[in-house]
């Protein structure tokens, strides 16, 4: 047997791919982690800035940062485990956003909101489409 240790897989934790989350895939994450969902923003914040947080969240955040990235990477390979994720060279890299992905979920969502239609359909509507049901609500509206 090969004593030779082999470099960890090298994972990066971006605020995009978080984001990018289902949340089931969130479920799953806080699950793993033994964190609940409504603490999970917080415990990532405070891996951005670590300076002034308590050294026990510190770790439970970083525990959910393994989960998180656990959920991303199954997308690519679902057989990963959690033993293999706790493993991994985990880089954070937290500051940069997305604004074409939370223009894209803005809009998504205010197409569902107007039309009814979930997210993930009313934001695959034509323009044309979306001012047909614009028109079509208004005419509604003006008919009671």
């Amino acid at each position: 047997m090969d004593s030779a240790q082999t470099d960890p897989r090298r994972v990066t934790l971006t605020l995009p791919g978080i984001r990018s989350l289902t949340i089931l895939e969130l479920a799953r994450a806080c699950a793993i982690a033994n964190v609940r969902t409504t603490d999970a923003q917080r415990l990532i914040r405070a891996l951005g800035s670590p300076a002034g947080a308590d050294p026990a969240e510190l770790v439970r955040g970083t525990e959910l940062a393994y989960a998180l990235a656990l959920q991303l990477e199954r997308r690519r390979d679902p057989a990963l485990t959690w033993d293999q994720a706790q493993t991994w060279d985990l880089v954070f890299d937290l500051d940069a956003g997305d604004p074409i992905a939370d223009a894209e979920a803005r809009a998504a969502v205010e197409a569902s909101i107007a039309t009814g239609l979930p997210p993930d359909v009313a934001g695959q509507l034509t323009l044309a489409q979306a001012e047909a049901y614009g028109e079509h609500a208004g005419a509604a509206r003006r008919a009671t």
